[in-house]
């Protein structure tokens, strides 16, 4: 069974909720750069190309052959497919996203289902309505001003 997380903007609704996959990513490890673009994870995908770029340069001043290169680029993917859900959430934490808990379900389907039965979505609280002083005059309007200190009303 997998865990997953759900994340939720505050003062969105059910409809809004987000659920992401605990553990080991292989759509991150077999096609990590189109999975950050999808996702728009942009800056991790920064952070990538700049990883990949760089262990190219120095596999060039090294002297690396193309076979070293391939293995330095296999371990980013492979570090990407274990930290891929993590670093997604960190991007939806930046977005503004706050994780609402933690359930487990063999898929989506039912992650979202325990979810929505056994944990929910926080309510906001109630509004009440302000009470109004009592009126101790028929006469008495708010919108008039006081003669005891003039230039306030009485509201």
């Amino acid at each position: 069974m997998a865990w997953w997380t759900a994340h939720n903007q505050p003062g969105k609704g059910a409809d809004d909720v987000v659920f992401l996959r605990e553990g080991f990513s292989w759509w991150a490890l077999l096609f990590p750069l189109p999975w950050l673009v999808i996702k728009g994870m942009w800056i991790v995908l920064l952070v990538a190309l700049g990883a990949q770029f760089a262990i190219w340069a120095i596999a060039e001043a090294l002297g690396a052959g193309d076979m070293m290169r391939l293995i330095f680029s296999f371990a980013i993917n492979l570090i990407l497919a274990f930290e891929g859900n993590n670093l997604l959430r960190w991007t939806y934490e930046r977005r503004g996203f706050e994780e609402l808990g933690l359930v487990h379900g063999d898929d989506i389907d039912e992650a979202e289902y325990r979810f929505f039965t056994e944990i929910g979505l926080p309510q906001a609280p109630a509004v009440t309505e302000v009470e109004q002083p009592p009126v101790f005059s028929s006469r008495w309007k708010p919108e008039e001003p006081d003669f005891i200190f003039p230039g306030f009303g009485r509201s």
